[in-house]
Formats: C-alpha cells, sequence, structure tokens
C-alpha cells in the first residue's frame, strides 16, 4: 500500500508544558481504521489504516509510550516514545491497566455530552472502556487549540492580503449592479452570482464555495443560494445581503470571511434600518465584552459570548428571529478547528485564546428582512483584538 501522507513532527516538549500548565497527568491519541480523524491528523498518520487498536500516550512528564499490537508494531514508528506491543484483548487490557489508574487525570478527543462536536472524535464505547481502567477523561478541546487554531504572522498577514482581494471584488460587484441600473440593463441574482464568479477567477484567491447572497426576501435565508430559475430582480430600492470568505492558495493562508449589507439606492426601509442597527449593535457589544475580559486577564468562553448577542436580541423581542450561532473559528478552513462564539446551536465552552482568530456574524432574519454584519477578530499575544479590514457599521449605498 501506498504510504502517501507527510508525517507530522510532534512538538513533545510543548505538548507537555501545556499538560503541566493544564494541570493534567497526559494526553491519550487512539485509532482504529481511521476512524479518529484527529488522532490521524495529529499524529500524521499514514493511508495505512491500523486493523488493531492503537494508542499513543504523552504523559506530562517522561517519554511517550505507543501501545500497538504485534500483528501491526510499526505504524508509531515515526514518533518517540517506548513501545509496548500486546497480543490478543486481554494483554492490551494489561498494558492500558498499568498505564492508567484512577489517581490521574488524562486528555481525550471528545466532548462531554458532544458539546462540541468538533472535537469528538473518540467513540462513546472506548470512552467507556478507558474509564473503566480508573482515569478521569477530560476533553482535549483546549489543547488542540493550541495546535490547530493559533495563528503565526504570516498567517494573519495571508488573512490581510485575502480580505483586500475580497473587497477588491466586492467594490467591483457594486459597481457593476449600479452600472447596470444606470443603463437600463435588467439583473437579477443569478446575473450577479455569474459576474462575481468571473471577478473572483481573475484573482489569486481559493473559495471553498461560492458567496452566498440574497436580495430582498431572499436574504432572510441565511443559506440560500441563487439559482437560474427564480432568482429574485435587482432594481432600485432592492436589499442586498452578501458573505463571501476565501483564502490565498498557500499551504498555509488563512481565510477572510465577512458578511455585509447593502441597499440599491439611497432610499432606505425604516424597518431594514431599524434591524440593521441592532444586529450591528450586538456585534460591537460582543466585540467590547470580549476586550474588557481580556484586558482584565480574564479568560472568556465561546459560549458566554453567544449569550451576550442574544440577550440583546431578546431585548429588542427578536430572539424568536435568530438562526445560528454568533461566530465561528477562522484558520485555513473557513470554519476551523478552534472555539465558535456558539450557545445556540451548540454548547462550545472552550476559551478563545490569544493568536486564535474567529467572526463575529449575529443575524437576525424576519420574514421580510435579512440582516447579518461579519467580521474577523484576531486576539493577539498581547490580548489585544485586531480587525483587518473595513467595519461596516452603516447600510451601504449601491
Amino acid at each position: 500500500m501506498n504510504d502517501t501522507k507527510k508525517h507530522t513532527i510532534i512538538n513533545l516538549s510543548k505538548i507537555q508544558s501545556l499538560l503541566l500548565e493544564f494541570k493534567l497527568d497526559g494526553w491519550l491519541f487512539t485509532d482504529f481504521h481511521g476512524h479518529d480523524f484527529i488522532t490521524c491528523d495529529f499524529l500524521g498518520l499514514t493511508s495505512r489504516k491500523s486493523t488493531r487498536r492503537l494508542f499513543y500516550y504523552i504523559p506530562a512528564k517522561g517519554q511517550p509510550i505507543k501501545v500497538l499490537s504485534y500483528i501491526e508494531p510499526l505504524l508509531l514508528d515515526h514518533l518517540p516514545g517506548e513501545k509496548r506491543l500486546y497480543k490478543g484483548f486481554q494483554e492490551q487490557k494489561a498494558v492500558l491497566s498499568q498505564l492508567f489508574s484512577s489517581s490521574i487525570k488524562i486528555a481525550c478527543q471528545y466532548s462531554p455530552g458532544g458539546n462540541v462536536p468538533a472535537v469528538s472524535s473518540m467513540d462513546a464505547g472506548l470512552v467507556e472502556y478507558l474509564k473503566s481502567f480508573g482515569p478521569e477523561l477530560v476533553s482535549s478541546a483546549d489543547l488542540l487549540q493550541h495546535f490547530g487554531a493559533v495563528l503565526t504572522e504570516e498567517q494573519v498577514e495571508s488573512h490581510r492580503q485575502a480580505g483586500m482581494i475580497i473587497h477588491r471584488i466586492l467594490e467591483q460587484t457594486f459597481q457593476w449592479i449600479r452600472n447596470n441600473l444606470n443603463s437600463g440593463n435588467n439583473i437579477n441574482e443569478w446575473m450577479l452570482l455569474k459576474e462575481m464568479e468571473r471577478l473572483i477567477a481573475l484573482e489569486p484567491i481559493y473559495m471553498e464555495s461560492p458567496p452566498f447572497f440574497g436580495i430582498d426576501e431572499h436574504a432572510c435565508d441565511p443559506g440560500y443560494e441563487p439559482k437560474e430559475q427564480g432568482s429574485k430582480p435587482i432594481k432600485e430600492g432592492s436589499r442586498l445581503i452578501i458573505d463571501i470568505a476565501g483564502r490565498l492558495p498557500d499551504e498555509n493562508a488563512v481565510y477572510y470571511d465577512i458578511s455585509w449589507c447593502m441597499n440599491v439606492g439611497s432610499q432606505i426601509d425604516p424597518e431594514y434600518q431599524r434591524i440593521f442597527s441592532i444586529v450591528n449593535h450586538a456585534r460591537s457589544q460582543a466585540l467590547s465584552y470580549i476586550q474588557e475580559h481580556l484586558e482584565k486577564g480574564m479568560l472568556v468562553q465561546g459560549c458566554d459570548v453567544d449569550a451576550l448577542t442574544r440577550s440583546v436580541f431578546q431585548k429588542e423581542n427578536l430572539d424568536s428571529y435568530i438562526m445560528h450561532r454568533t461566530g465561528h473559528n477562522i484558520g485555513h478552513n473557513c470554519h476551523g478547528i478552534g472555539a465558535n462564539l456558539d450557545d445556540y446551536e451548540t454548547h462550545d465552552d472552550r476559551l478563545l485564546l490569544p493568536g486564535t482568530m474567529f467572526s463575529i456574524e449575529p443575524g437576525i432574519y424576519t420574514e421580510t428582512y435579512g440582516v447579518r454584519l461579519e467580521y474577523d477578530v484576531h486576539i493577539t499575544f498581547d490580548r489585544k483584538v485586531q480587525i483587518y479590514g473595513p467595519v461596516q457599521n452603516e447600510i451601504l449605498v449601491i
């Protein structure tokens, strides 16, 4: 079988330093048949699948331990540590019982109650099996952020560059709308999508999906995608929402992801303006909450930020029009592995760590009006919040 995956180099000193900081005795990775996607990625496992259960245990002090079947003794040879082989189920249990006891606390890739699905790659049966040896299992959710969500200066710069490209595309898009209307041409959502795809193809940018946008009532569906049939016309007075995200095509580049709200012409519907102002206020409150806590040296959980924005909408009797969480982590993938601002779709109690980036994008979707305002926030290592791009505080008139 071809071995096509490049092995990952484990930063053992960083892992063990974090384990001591988190007051954990160790971190356990396991896999069987490639089922545990986090273990496969983190340990750099190859395309050769394990047909017997493997374990890789990193203690807070000392050398890692590899637990493998005698049938497959080589699968973890690219990693540091002592190898312990087992023959059969009973020998596997004997080895694990030597490693784990009721006096230790170890991190695993699971989320109590399934609250954070992004890090819940260990199956329930295996959790039960491991607990039978006596250790206390805790989620590795915050540990994982240090290795998949904390960004380098180069990655942040790639985010900035992607933002410049995206705003250039948006400016050209708005000009296309205005030029066509001034010329008396009939245009619609589908034609706008084709024009945006043309503009995107001219730029050095990668997008997982085309931009999401809708005109008037179509903006009330946050997942709406224009189709050739049924597209709404774009005319004077139309309301427009655009969600656009992209990154440079480089291997470690980071996404830039925004949502803006526009009005074609200067005559803005008062209710549209009212909802826009409330959503903008909720977003500002979320950012201020994060910054104030960071300045006081306090930790911030993603779920608490989401709860705050929903409380703003509750005061305005708009909470029944919420359809999604307040924000998501951003990395090389648009939806990264780090903490989301979410106490609505899930209960994400992970911390917003310095060095990570996430969107703040509260939205309200009534039967007539859809408003979502999104920008990306980077927490610097000195605990400041940074936004690398224009911030929309008023409805943009096209």
